[in-house]
């Protein structure tokens, strides 16, 4: 036999012996599961696929994607948690409460299939890693860990005078708690004349009522990563319409569909840093307790805003930001 033809058939029994790893067949099996759909989330998605097609992995004969959508069900989301870590090799949550159901589902069934998350403000808060260096267990992923105070700062740039600042998150939701504590000590430490009016949803019924009574109080509302308020983003909208007030979000899809500016995380670079912790485990046996957890760094993020909807609600941007920043609006 020629020497090439024997590194081949090598190279290709390695990588059988890899993809092994996710089971009896030589398929990976993956389950994806979002809480409810939009862009920030489905883009997270789509990067994650995109690392194990960059990495040389077929879709369909070296790997199948299911991406399941609870649709803002919590009920849903425990029932699909369950069938997917029961039916699949390994599973991805994307935000802090379908990783965790992920993960409790595979507890409670005695599963140690590795379990990534991403698009989670703190994975440790949550509970799903007991230490981001060394994660130890068979959880592991990236963070959307967002630029907050930058994203504030950007409040006093455009109204130096605001002086009322809400913030509108769903109670349910941990990422949104998590963000709306640290938008209060951020304002209190390098803010402390601004006032915070918090204003808490429990669901998709409530928002337009809550950003119109806000929008009613304060000068801008900054919306964090909160997966319930980004699938509704147009109720936020014409509030801020209504009213004419300014509203920073969390990440850059939110701009979609009403917000006004932000600081964004970028979130398909997000699912490739899972995808590539994913790779290795398929391909070259390692372990989810092998990958820290993974922070974007902040100089990748997007810098961008909505003419659009700043037209609506009457607000000018200053020359000095129009300059540093993208408009998606042209997009």
């Amino acid at each position: 036999m020629k020497k090439s033809k024997l590194i081949s058939l090598l190279a290709l029994a390695t990588a059988a012996a890899g993809l092994a790893s996710c089971g009896d067949n030589a398929k990976c099996k993956i389950g994806v599961l979002l809480p409810v759909e939009h862009a920030a989330l489905r883009t997270c998605a789509n990067g994650f696929k995109e690392a194990l097609n960059e990495a040389g992995l077929v879709e369909g004969s070296d790997y199948s994607f299911d991406i399941k959508n609870a649709g803002g069900s919590d009920a849903d989301l425990t029932a699909m948690a369950k069938d997917l870590v029961s039916t699949k090799d390994m599973t991805f949550g994307l935000g802090t409460g379908a990783s965790k159901q992920l993960m409790s589902a595979s507890i409670e069934k005695g599963l140690t299939n590795p379990v990534f998350f991403s698009a989670v403000t703190d994975p440790v808060a949550a509970n799903l890693v007991s230490n981001v260096e060394n994660p130890n267990g068979f959880v592991c992923g990236t963070s959307d860990a967002q630029p907050i105070a930058d994203q504030l700062l950007l409040i006093n740039q455009i109204l130096p005078t605001a002086s009322k600042l809400g913030v509108l998150y769903t109670q349910s939701e941990e990422n949104s708690v998590i963000q709306k504590d640290q938008v209060k000590e951020i304002i209190s430490k390098n803010a402390p004349g601004v006032e915070v009016v918090e204003k808490a949803v429990s669901g998709p019924s409530d928002i337009n009522a809550a950003a119109l009574a806000l929008a009613e109080q304060v000068n801008a509302i900054y919306v964090p990563t909160d997966n319930n308020i980004a699938a509704h983003m147009n109720d936020v909208k014409q509030a801020a319409n209504s009213k004419g007030v300014l509203v920073v979000c969390g990440e850059e899809g939110m701009l979609q569909d009403g917000g006004h500016i932000t600081i964004s995380v970028d979130y398909k670079q997000l699912g490739k840093e899972a995808g590539k912790m994913a790779v290795e485990i398929i391909k070259n046996g390692k372990k989810p307790s092998d990958f820290p957890v993974k922070f974007m760094d902040a100089s990748t993020c997007s810098k961008v805003y909505s003419s659009a909807n700043l037209a609506g609600s009457g607000i000018s941007l200053p020359e000095s930001i129009k300059t540093s920043f993208s408009d998606i609006s042209a997009k």
